[in-house]
């Protein structure tokens, strides 16, 4: 078989039209843009994170397209010392060493990246529990982990109590992972 040397662009295309459609292909979550640059910095620093929000919810159902990240972040000292170094060497300003340890932060990074670093809401799930039960992937070809359907449902159903103007994205993000939990088990 020979090998091609030049990139089959026509197959790069289909790649990417399929990946636009549902953001996986097998263990790959694909996600295109800055947040590649972003994802590296916090790798390489060591921060803690779990893939959560549209994202997550389409690696388990295709039929959900998101565009941007959302990150559940543990919000020890130690990791939030990581996140201000990695978000510094970005050119992010403004956070200091314990900015990342309160629970219920949701910071957009929208003006650089198209990304949100969250913190889990007082209750339930924890940052722990979230990070137990997730699963492995890969994103930008960097090992991540996805949270877990039942994960996924408890903080939708936490949003839509709290964010009455996105409810009904988590309601409708809701009733998508039921359905594809109930496939699942039906297989």
């Amino acid at each position: 078989m020979k090998i091609p040397t030049k990139p089959n662009f026509h197959l790069l295309k289909n790649i990417r039209a399929l990946a636009a459609m549902n953001n996986r292909i097998g263990d790959n979550l694909f996600h295109f843009g800055a947040n590649e640059e972003l994802v590296r910095e916090l790798m390489s620093v060591g921060v803690k994170f779990v893939i959560i929000g549209g994202l997550a919810v389409a690696w388990y159902c295709p039929e959900r397209q998101a565009d941007d990240l959302d990150l559940l972040i543990e919000p020890s000292l130690e990791n939030s010392t990581r996140i201000s170094s990695a978000l510094a060497k970005l050119h992010l300003s403004g956070f200091s060493a314990d900015s990342f340890t309160r629970l219920g932060l949701q910071v957009p990074l929208k003006g650089s990246y198209y990304a949100e670093l969250i913190t889990p809401t007082q209750g339930l799930p924890t940052y722990s529990e979230v990070e137990a039960d997730a699963l492995p992937a890969k994103l930008f070809g960097m090992p991540v982990l996805v949270a877990s359907i039942p994960a996924l449902i408890a903080m939708k159903k936490i949003a839509v109590s709290t964010l009455a103007e996105q409810s009904e994205k988590h309601l409708n993000d809701i009733a998508l992972l039921q359905k594809c939990a109930a496939k699942t088990l039906l297989q």
